[in-house]
Formats: C-alpha cells, sequence, structure tokens
C-alpha cells in the first residue's frame, strides 16, 4: 500500500467496529413494583411522611403545654404519659395510615392541623392514584438482561468471540503484525497491544478468540448463541436485515457504544492518478446530496428495525410466564402480612384495660 493514496470521504455509516450476539428473552421483573417511581420520588416521600409526623407530634405536644386545663379536665384525659403514647399514636399512624390509603379516626384540633392534615391527604391521593395507575404496568412490564454492552463486559464472562481472519482486528488483537502501512486510527491500538500483559483487556481477548472466516457460518454460530462476533457496523446491519428479511424478527443485537472507532470509507488510488481531483469532487457530491446515505438505506432496508435500542423494543407481544405473577403476589402478600400484624396490636392493646389514675 506505500504507492496507494486514499480519496475524499464517500461514507460516514457503517466503519465503526462492534460486537454482536444473540438477543436474550424478556424476563419477568420482580421489582417492578417500585418503578412506577424513581428513587428521587420515593426519597422524597419518605422525606414528606417524617416531616408530617414530626410536625404532628409537634404541634400535639405545644397544643397541650398551652392549653390550661382544670383537675377535672386532666382527670378526664388520662395521666401524663397516657397522652403522650396518644400524642405518638396520633402523629405516627394519623400520618402513615393516610399514606397507604387507610381510614381511620383522625382527631385533629386547630386550623392549622387541619390545614397541614388536608394538604397531606389530598398529595397522598395524587400520588397513590398515579402509583396504583402504574403499576400493573410495571408490574408485568418484561426487562432485557443483556450478557454484556462492551468489550469489558464481554471478556468478564466466558463467551467466545469471533475474530474474522484477516482483518485488520485480527492483525493488531491476534497477530501484532500488518503488512504495509496500517491506518492512523489504529496505531495507538497497535502499541497497547505489544504492551499487553497477562490478565489485560487484549490479553483475556486473545483467549477467548475464535478465527475462521465463514461468514455465513459466523453469522448462524452468532445467531444460535454460541460466540459473539467483531463486526463492522456494516456488518452488523446487513446481518439484522438478512434475519429479518427471512424471519420477521430480531435474533440479533449490537452493543451501544462501538469497540472502535474508525475513519469514513473511502477508495484508494495509486499514486500520480490523474482523474482523482474529478472522483473526490464526484464522491463530495455524493456524500453532500446525501445519495450514498439514500443507497445504504435502500439497500438495508430492514436494518433499522433491529439496530434501534433494545430499551424501544420492551412492548413486544409475549405470554406471561409464572415469574409476572412474583411481583403482585409480593405485593399482596405484603398487604397481609401488615394487615395482620395490625389486627394483632389492636388485640393486643386492646387486652389491657385502661385504669385511670
Amino acid at each position: 500500500m506505500g504507492d496507494q493514496i486514499r480519496s475524499a470521504p464517500c461514507l460516514n455509516i457503517g466503519m465503526e467496529s462492534t460486537l454482536i450476539y444473540r438477543k436474550p428473552g424478556f424476563e419477568s421483573d420482580l421489582l417492578g413494583f417500585v418503578k412506577p417511581y424513581t428513587l428521587q420520588v420515593w426519597l422524597c416521600l419518605a422525606s414528606a411522611l417524617l416531616v408530617v409526623s414530626a410536625g404532628t407530634f409537634l404541634t400535639q405536644r405545644i397544643w397541650f403545654r398551652l392549653l390550661h386545663f382544670t383537675s377535672a379536665d386532666r382527670a378526664m384525659m388520662g395521666p401524663v404519659q397516657d397522652r403522650r403514647r396518644s400524642n405518638v399514636v396520633i402523629s405516627s399512624n394519623g400520618s402513615s395510615l393516610l399514606f397507604v390509603g387507610q381510614a381511620m379516626e383522625f382527631g385533629v384540633r386547630g386550623n392549622l392541623m387541619r390545614l397541614a392534615t388536608g394538604t397531606w391527604m389530598v398529595m397522598v391521593l395524587i400520588v397513590g392514584i398515579v402509583y396504583r395507575s402504574n403499576l400493573k404496568a410495571m408490574l408485568i412490564a418484561p426487562k432485557l438482561r443483556l450478557p454484556f454492552d462492551s468489550m469489558e463486559e464481554l471478556v468478564e464472562t466466558d463467551i467466545p468471540c469471533l475474530v474474522l481472519e484477516g482483518s485488520m482486528i485480527h492483525q493488531l488483537f491476534l497477530v501484532g503484525q500488518t503488512g504495509g502501512r496500517v491506518l492512523l486510527v489504529y496505531v495507538k491500538c497497535l502499541a497497547s497491544l505489544q504492551s499487553a500483559e497477562a490478565g489485560s483487556l487484549l490479553y483475556r481477548l486473545r483467549k477467548q478468540a475464535v478465527v475462521h472466516n465463514d461468514i455465513p457460518r459466523a453469522m448462524e454460530a452468532t445467531k444460535m448463541g454460541q460466540h459473539a462476533t467483531i463486526s463492522s457496523r456494516l456488518g452488523a446491519e446487513t446481518a439484522f436485515s438478512y434475519f429479518f428479511t427471512l424471519s420477521k424478527t430480531c435474533p440479533l443485537y449490537m452493543t451501544s457504544k462501538p469497540f472502535f472507532s474508525a475513519t469514513s470509507l473511502s477508495v484508494g488510488y495509486r499514486k500520480g492518478f490523474p482523474l482523482r481531483r474529478k472522483m473526490d469532487q464526484i464522491f463530495r457530491h455524493l456524500r453532500d446530496t446525501g445519495i450514498l446515505g439514500h443507497l445504504y438505506g435502500r439497500e438495508l432496508p430492514n436494518a433499522t428495525k433491529c439496530s434501534r435500542r433494545l430499551s424501544l423494543e420492551s412492548d413486544t407481544r409475549r405470554a406471561l410466564d409464572l415469574g409476572d405473577f412474583f411481583g403482585v403476589l409480593c405485593v399482596y402478600g405484603g398487604g397481609v402480612a401488615v394487615a395482620s400484624l395490625v389486627l394483632l396490636l389492636e388485640i393486643l392493646s386492646r387486652c389491657r384495660p385502661f385504669v385511670p389514675r
């Protein structure tokens, strides 16, 4: 290649190297009952519950201290210890039960307490309606667990990786030598290869590498999950379009970030080629007008249906399995357990007779 030069960039699509592998199936998500709200919203709700409970407790305590009771009133209200216990019960149980949508006798005193309680009830009503409206969808929403989404994650698994024999990746990572000049984008990769130590990313990639150049066999093996494949984006989208045309499904997925970022596609000339300037002008015109991109998309009409982000495909229809009901059963089981605990506490508290002092 010492007597050759490159043309002007023709196409900026499909040249970066990426990883493709068999797309896993959707699984049930057992933690769906906490997903109607984000972690920040849950923390805000917990903080609001603590603030309302503490505010109710302090307001009730201040109210008892400011009012002047006669001896008859004090005898009717009971001892100080019982009043404090009642104050704690009102402040904690009232706010908590309203938060989970349970009714109770909440005897508030004063306009300020009534205003705070009404505001808390309205907020809890809105939060509960939004939560319940999204709960069913979140409990049965499928979850997609990817085996890996980068080269770093791939080498942490025991999944073999196909490197096409004779490719630039094969020369850099497995052979460690290139014939003639290499592209500037791979110079740093070659330097890191030469200094790769045992246990490094490049060293572990060599141990998992499978090398051959049988493209049809590689596509079928990748579809069956026998190995992952290092491919250009152009090759990955070609495989996506091929399988979607055959079966109307997307059996493969591509990592979200490229393994190598490469230069654009160009044409090689020999040095001194007389038509170089005219050809470069034609290539620039085809690139700037979008004709090459249009031809690329026309040849692979189904590639975008499978190469889009996997999160957009979470609405794929599938039959419900047993795991989809575990989240719902956990919610109902937790409700039954809390109700049983409340009933037990009520029975124990009523078994103790009240003796006025």
